[in-house]
């Protein structure tokens, strides 16, 4: 799914979906919520999804095809310049951060996925979550390695998995931590930057 060519409908659908989601919450959000308040058929859903769940899924994946694209165009931005790692880097924590607030919508259907876990279709959602995690992050050293601004010797894949780690964390301490307890944008970028140095 790419944002730049995705169909008015399925917008539609993935906007009124985020909408109802922090309306309402995700275990009260339904599709029939989500049909009334846009005006779409539940036929009309159940062409995208089978599930409320897989709707939630469709919303991750549209966040990690944003994250791509605005990746590739900060590279694109900073390619310009001597060797720097500054303007990706920061957009990649930024987006990290955002992704874990609290009242980020993928951070509030990672959470309730979690919860439902049991299950075994929201188990392949987070399973698929999980790889598509590690292999943009993988993808996305692999650049700054080809650039120059990234180490070699780095593994792309291990640092990848350390970096889903630190943002799952993020994920949960936005939901347990007071919030004068909570990393910054900084924090988390010196940590990136340390990671790949």
């Amino acid at each position: 799914m790419h944002d730049k060519t995705i169909n008015p409908t399925l917008k539609l659908l993935l906007e009124t979906a985020e909408q109802m989601i922090l309306e309402k919450g995700c275990r009260a959000t339904t599709l029939q919520d989500i049909a009334d308040q846009s005006g779409l058929t539940k036929g009309a859903i159940y062409h995208y999804v089978k599930s409320k769940d897989e709707l939630f899924a469709l919303i991750l994946e549209s966040g990690f095809v944003k994250t791509n694209e605005l990746f590739f165009e900060s590279v694109s931005q900073a390619a310009s310049k001597p060797a720097d790692i500054q303007g990706p880097l920061n957009l990649l924590s930024g987006r990290m951060q955002h992704a874990a607030s609290p009242d980020s919508v993928s951070n509030l259907i990672f959470i309730y996925l979690l919860s439902q876990r049991d299950k075994p279709a929201v188990d392949d959602i987070l399973r698929r979550y999980h790889e598509t995690a590690i292999r943009n992050s993988a993808t996305w050293i692999e650049v700054g390695q080809r650039h120059g601004v990234i180490p070699a010797h780095i593994d792309a894949k291990k640092v990848a998995q350390l970096f889903a780690t630190l943002k799952y964390g993020l994920q949960v301490q936005q939901i347990v931590t007071p919030d004068d307890e909570v990393l910054s944008d900084q924090d988390i970028y010196g940590f990136m930057l340390n990671a790949l140095s």
